[in-house]
């Protein structure tokens, strides 16, 4: 009898959106963010992010980015990212996280004062053999423990806020981190929305994207950072990969699909190695 492949659905809309409550035995997993210290994604993007998680936690300098935009910046523009909404934006209390957690090496003097004065717990870890994204997974891995009524836990879709503007070695930390998240600490979901883009891993196997177009561009990429090359197939872009069309298989060192364009919400991708999709998050390079 051949073998039975099952395709993993990933929808944009689940982490831009609070999880709708489900009659089925398998309800929606819900949302956490960890922010890291690297340009946000544009603000209208962020506050959706926001509100859609039920878990935030900031990593060390993280939590000068929040404060420099939701406390120091309430009520201005920040950078190009989109005007600002003085009746959420200015309500400093909807914005504390649930945790700011590092070596603490970057945290400003004063951003830790005002969250400590604001009762958000700040904690020094200084393991100097995980990162603070590690540190920060790590104690969410905790909370999901500590939450379950019977093993396995249920985990939270994970967001990692930034990591992907600026420096090219530090957005590279970025892809190793999610790839390891997910091949090694067995993480399901886990995205990366930075300014200009985000991105998630896909596993060998089949996967169907489901992309809000109000929110992502239609400019993306299928990026084989994992192997020597990887033979994927897709439908729903405008140049589609696949054995008689474009690109395969691709690697690094012969073709690879980048600025490729969506012409559809829905992409469907099967791949036989590990790859990361990636594609433009709107405003965000304007």
């Amino acid at each position: 009898m051949p073998e039975v492949t099952s395709t993993k659905l990933w929808d944009t809309r689940s982490f831009l959106s609070p999880p709708s409550p489900s009659t089925s035995s398998s309800p929606p997993p819900p949302n956490a963010l960890i922010i890291l210290n690297t340009p946000f994604p544009p603000q209208p993007v962020f506050r959706r992010l926001w509100a859609s998680a039920s878990v935030r936690f900031c990593a060390d300098g993280g939590a000068n980015r929040l404060y420099d935009r939701f406390v120091r910046g309430k009520g201005r523009l920040d950078d190009g990212d989109g005007a600002s909404d003085d009746a959420s934006d200015g309500d400093e209390a909807t914005w504390l996280p649930d945790l700011v957690l590092g070596d603490l090496d970057s945290l400003r003097p004063e951003v830790k004062e005002y969250y400590v004065g604001k009762g958000v717990p700040v904690e020094h870890d200084p393991d100097e053999f995980s990162t603070d994204l590690g540190k920060n997974v790590a104690r969410l891995s905790q909370l999901e423990r500590r939450g379950a009524a019977a093993p396995p836990p249920q985990q939270h879709q994970l967001v990692l806020v930034g990591g992907l503007s600026g420096r090219l070695d530090q957005t590279v930390h970025t892809l190793h981190a999610l790839t390891l998240l997910v091949e090694k600490e067995g993480r399901e979901r886990v995205w990366a929305v930075g300014r200009e883009s985000a991105a998630v891993v896909l596993a060998k196997g089949k996967h169907e994207l489901r992309i809000d177009l109000s929110t992502f561009g239609k400019t993306c990429g299928i990026l084989p950072l994992g192997s020597a090359a990887a033979r994927v197939t897709t439908t729903g872009l405008e140049w589609d990969l696949g054995p008689t069309a474009y690109m395969y298989p691709t690697s690094l060192s012969e073709a690879i699909s980048t600025s490729n364009h969506l012409v559809q919400e829905q992409v469907t991708l099967e791949t036989d190695e590990t790859v990361v999709w990636t594609m433009e998050v709107r405003g965000g390079a304007e």
